[in-house]
């Protein structure tokens, strides 16, 4: 929910991209969305395995966090 992020700094999380599953840490929160994307919270994921940074991660496509 815009303002009310569901997952906090530095959560282990499953999101999606590209129909696929990936595991990451969270690193930034843009608790009001960002600049091309005011209706959803949205998240920058790190996922180590790959070492990339997944920038604006909607919170939609967040599945859990483990």
């Amino acid at each position: 929910m815009i303002g009310n992020p569901k997952y906090n700094y530095k959560d282990k999380v499953v999101f999606i991209c590209n129909n696929k599953e990936i595991i990451g840490i969270i690193e930034i929160i843009d608790a009001y969305g960002t600049f091309f994307q005011q209706n959803d919270v949205s998240y920058d994921i790190y996922c180590k395995e790959d070492n990339t940074l997944y920038k604006h991660v909607e919170e939609k496509f967040v599945v859990k966090k483990i």
